[in-house]
């Protein structure tokens, strides 16, 4: 009996020994058990995507039709000029690229330039490029080289809109900052080579009225009747349509074309990035848009630069026309919480961070646990100045090593902790900020010291993770704009301007112009969404002007125009579109289920961009898309991805999908949506 139970319990023991050797390999590859031991054993929590493994809660839609792979996100270098698309007949819609159609445009002005247009008689041409609706071009040939001033009248002197475009005897002049829904006087003057005016006249342009959305967008609370900005920039959030507005808070210029959340990114030749609205990468948190198009204030897209993982919050430019540094996602676990450097030729990724190489343990703890939303470049010693909101810090990063140069916030929350030491010490005190936003180093010596650096800040003064810092939240309800003076040397630090303005909860951002002397405090959420600017004087604090915007924005910048280069034809790269996407990978398995009818095209609806397929539907809600050939079948996968929040699923979403690598075949399209699987009806052939 005894030698039974012996051999029971060995047995016993044996079964159990296998069943925790299985369960022990799948918590691995599940990165559940030994996992979550292993991060709890290194202080750190264990992240988003295995709790809710641990709890058993996928949201969103998982199904896969076809297994696939660890190839399953690989990604695909893109290099095209437009041409690719008599290589493609489908019987989904076909359309060329926003570079292609203002390309054409553009070839077209320059053959009606050839027309012979005279001073006297010269050829107006409103909103030639589609999409920005309060500007002209205007095409004339003089018989003397000379320069020529535009200037569109204002309602005040101070309201004129005006620019000059260098000598020539063939003319392209450009106009911008018309008003909406009225007759507008705009000026032409020819100037010798002295430059006085040899002759004038008036060109009358009428315009149609302002969209209905952008009806009573701007109201002067407070105006001096001129402003150090002739136009003020308004984008992102609830303007995703972007415009422009003069010193008296009338909208001079505005882009029929909508952005994404976050709107424009300037640049330094006076041109924007424009990220594409509703065009998302699927990744844990929000959709972030994958097109990136170079663009000028005429509705010219010059360059798409597709961005893998997505672009967010803020671009920089190493050097005037070099490198992009833009703010992406780390992928799986985390975002808003990566810095990547893309070619400005090819768009492709040649260095990258991601901040949880250098914050770890109790700091990387949640989805968006860094939320970068500013980024900027010093070139003199090779550094980058981020701002990770949710940390309550700038930080200033050497690019090259990735090593911290120093931090700016309250050294209260970095007590004994390994990043003390890089915490500059204040010298007198000051109210330290609360997620703030806007984060740069001025070129103004402010402070009369050539030994520091100035840093503006937008300090929102807000308390979203208050276990953080509830020891050290004053809540005092505004915000402000502030100003710091940094000793490398010393590490210390001043705070030698704080002027409070409205209080605005997230985005918002701040602006120094030094050949005024004034400081600008955009609020871009106050209660009741929507936005206050202030122009402030900064010696004094004392408000310039003061205008009530009525939707909430992302940021509000000044708006530059170079008018020479709108003057002038477009020049394009030879691959103007660029970048990298994850792409379908091919599978030799074949479609084997039968299909659903295709749910209605309000749910799901494609378009077809040069090679590039474009996928509409809820955000999350489609998890495969298989294109079945007669010789070859490719899947792309988004079976894997999680999201943190139901609330996600309710934006939506137009996935890039590139069928540059798919090999010549007749494709039929079929997609997983909601976990349903269907035959779209759609054909694509790849010749």
């Amino acid at each position: 009996m005894k030698k039974g139970k012996v051999r029971r319990t060995v047995i016993l023991i044996i079964v159990a020994c296998m069943i925790l050797t299985v369960l022990g390999c799948v918590a691995w590859k599940k990165r559940i058990g030994i996992y979550n031991t292993y991060m709890k054993m290194t202080g750190r929590e264990p992240s988003r995507t295995t709790q809710w493994v641990l709890k058993g809660k996928e949201i969103g839609y998982h199904k896969q039709v076809i297994k696939t792979g660890k190839n399953k996100s690989e990604t695909l270098q893109i290099a095209d000029n437009g041409s690719n698309m008599e290589k493609v007949e489908s019987t989904i819609t076909q359309e060329a690229s926003w570079v292609d159609t203002s390309l054409e445009v553009d070839q077209q002005l320059e053959e009606e330039q050839k027309n012979g247009y005279t001073w006297e008689e010269p050829l107006v041409v409103q909103n030639p490029y589609r999409y920005s609706p309060l500007t002209a071009v205007i095409l004339f040939d003089t018989d003397e080289e000379c320069e020529v001033r535009v200037t569109v009248k204002g309602k005040t002197e101070a309201a004129d809109i005006e620019g000059t475009i260098d000598v020539s005897t063939s003319h392209r002049v450009p106009v911008v900052g018309l008003y909406a829904g009225q007759e507008n006087t705009v000026l032409l003057e020819l100037l010798d080579d002295t430059g006085k005016v040899s002759d004038s006249q008036e060109i009358k342009i009428t315009t149609d009225e302002l969209p209905e959305k952008m009806n009573d967008a701007v109201t002067p609370v407070k105006t001096s009747g001129e402003s150090a900005l002739p136009l003020t920039i308004v984008h992102g959030q609830g303007a995703r349509y972007p415009y422009a507005y003069d010193c008296m808070g009338d909208v001079r210029w505005y882009l029929d074309r909508k952005s994404d959340k976050f709107g424009i990114y300037p640049l330094s030749n006076d041109r924007f990035l424009f990220a594409a609205g509703d065009i998302g990468i699927t990744n844990i948190g929000k959709p972030d848009t994958s097109d990136l198009y170079e663009t000028d204030y005429l509705g010219r897209a010059y360059k798409l630069y597709y961005i893998k993982q997505g672009v967010h919050h803020d671009i920089a430019e190493k050097e005037p026309g070099g490198n992009l540094l833009i703010l992406s996602n780390s992928g799986e676990e985390y975002y808003w919480d990566m810095i990547q450097e893309i070619d400005r030729e090819t768009g492709e990724v040649v260095d990258e961070l991601k901040l949880s190489d250098i914050f770890r343990k109790q700091y990387v703890n949640s989805i968006d646990w860094a939320h970068i939303n500013t980024i900027s470049y010093q070139a003199s010693d090779d550094t980058i100045l981020i701002s990770p909101r949710n940390l309550s810090a700038a930080v200033k990063i050497k690019w090259s090593t990735k090593e911290i140069v120093w931090m700016l916030g309250d050294p209260k929350l970095w007590k004994d902790t390994e990043f003390e030491q890089y915490v500059l010490q204040p010298e007198d005190d000051f109210v330290y900020q609360f997620y703030q936003h806007s984060v740069y180093q001025l070129t103004a010596d402010l402070d009369g010291n050539p030994e520091t650096q100035e840093i503006s800040m937008f300090d929102n003064h807000a308390s979203f993770f208050k276990d953080r810092i509830k020891d050290i939240y004053d809540n005092p309800k505004e915000s402000y704009v502030l100003v710091y003076s940094v000793n490398e040397k010393d590490k210390t630090v001043k705070q030698i301007k704080k002027i409070p303005v409205t209080y605005s909860q997230i985005t918002s951002n701040t602006c120094y112009d030094e050949t005024s002397g004034h400081i600008f405090g955009m609020c871009g959420y106050v209660k009741g969404r929507s936005g206050i600017n202030y122009e402030m004087d900064y010696e004094t604090g004392e408000i310039i002007n003061q205008y009530q915007i009525s939707s909430w924005f992302y940021r509000s910048t000044p708006m530059k125009i170079d008018y020479n280069d709108l003057a002038s034809a477009m020049e394009t790269d030879e691959n103007y579109i660029c970048g990298e996407l994850l792409k379908p990978v091919e599978t030799t398995k074949k479609l084997t289920k039968t299909t659903d009818q295709m749910p209605d095209e309000s749910e799901v609806s494609m378009r077809l961009m040069d090679r590039i397929l474009y996928v509409k539907s809820d955000y999350h809600a489609i998890s495969q898309i298989i294109f079945s050939g007669e010789n070859h079948t490719y899947v792309y996968d988004l079976s894997d991805k999680l999201i943190f929040s139901e609330k996600m699923m309710l934006v939506n979403q137009e996935m890039a999908v590139p069928l540059t690598d798919m090999s010549a075949d007749s494709y039929d399209v079929y997609v997983v949506y909601k976990d349903k699987f269907y035959n779209s009806g759609q054909t694509i052939t790849i010749k």
